[in-house]
């Protein structure tokens, strides 16, 4: 008698509804730079001038440090000059087998000597053609004493200084990462991707997959991004495919090698029987429910949980459209009790007049 005058307990319901839903994952990603390269010293020298600053933005061609040109001046100057000596030696030689052509065809030298001229005025040509050649090398070393940005994007930290010897020797003088765009690469195992695709086949989805990153204050990155390539190999360490993103980076927030969290969603809809995430029971069974029937008792409901997307979760099968479905009070009730019924406040209405 006493089990019959305690009160019913109070639970809170909401209808399981089919409406549209986005195809959503989450993957842990890490941002790359597209272009990123390690400058060095191609010729060795005493550093004259460094011209930015560390972590700064440059653009394409941007002279980052110049190396003491002097020296480099000097050899190419002098080179200058040998070759206006030989050139004057091979026009010399010109001359010389001109003359001595000509005093062949009228007898009046042997052949011997005119070959010897010709033997000679060869000897100018390819020495003038060989200090060609070391002008040239001359030109370009002191071309390298001039180190420029190859591409637009920003400095990493040095510890360079004015004065520093340098050379091709010494290693690493600044590390350079392009900014916009940036790529984002992240993980995704074999039977993900699977599902995924048969999904989206399933949908007849054919709208591009979108990408949206959480940084790690779990704001949202203010641009989207978009999947750049899928790699062609399964990682054999864990079963996974890396997928890169493309996203914007006009302000530079996003940084070479940042670790972030990559949203994957497909724009296209697919209708979807969803219910609270919260009302969600696992025993060893498997997921389970409990609603309310019409006669006010509870009943227990095995489903099958396709996904969970946020505060919601998508089922498969064990459910219809309008069963109500538990979401508050769960532990103050089994199946086969009589409970008394309440909606969420901000429930919206079964149906409305006007």
């Amino acid at each position: 008698m006493a089990q019959e005058n305690q009160p019913k307990p109070k639970v809170t319901v909401t209808a399981a509804e089919i409406k549209p839903v986005l195809l959503t994952e989450v993957f842990t990603g890490r941002v790359e730079a597209v272009d990123r390269v390690d400058l060095i010293a191609r010729v060795p020298g005493f550093v004259k001038s460094i011209k930015f600053k560390d972590s700064s933005s440059v653009a394409a061609a941007d002279v980052l440090i110049e190396i003491e040109p002097d020296s480099y001046e000097a050899t190419v100057t002098e080179i200058q000059g040998q070759i206006q000596a030989a050139q004057a030696a091979k026009k010399l030689a010109d001359i010389e087998l001109d003359r001595q052509q000509k005093l062949y065809s009228t007898g009046d030298t042997p052949q011997a000597v005119v070959q010897k001229a010709e033997a000679q005025q060869g000897e100018a040509d390819g020495h003038v053609l060989e200090l060609q050649g070391s002008l040239q090398n001359a030109q370009l070393d002191l071309s390298y004493t001039k180190i420029t940005a190859p591409f637009d994007g920003r400095i990493g930290l040095t510890d360079l200084s004015v004065g520093a010897f340098v050379s091709p020797e010494g290693g690493t003088l600044l590390s350079l990462s392009s900014i916009d765009p940036i790529y984002v690469t992240f993980p995704v195992t074999e039977a993900e991707l699977l599902e995924f695709r048969t999904r989206r086949t399933k949908a007849s989805a054919s709208e591009p997959l979108k990408l949206q990153l959480i940084l790690a204050d779990e704001t949202k990155y203010g641009e989207m991004g978009n999947i750049d390539v899928i790699d062609t190999q399964v990682q054999s360490g864990t079963d996974s495919i890396l997928v890169r993103g493309s996203f914007p980076n006009p302000d530079g927030s996003l940084i070479d090698n940042q670790l972030v969290r990559v949203i994957v969603t497909d724009p296209t809809q697919e209708k979807s029987l969803v219910i609270p995430a919260k009302a969600l029971q696992r025993d060893q069974s498997g997921y389970f429910v409990f609603t309310v029937e019409n006669d006010g008792k509870v009943q227990k409901k095995q489903i099958q949980l396709d996904r969970t997307q946020g505060t919601e979760a998508v089922i498969s099968d064990g459910l219809s459209e309008g069963d109500q479905v538990v979401t508050d009070g769960l532990q103050r009730v089994h199946a086969g009790v009589e409970v008394n019924v309440s909606t969420p406040q901000n429930a919206s209405p079964t149906a409305s007049g006007n």
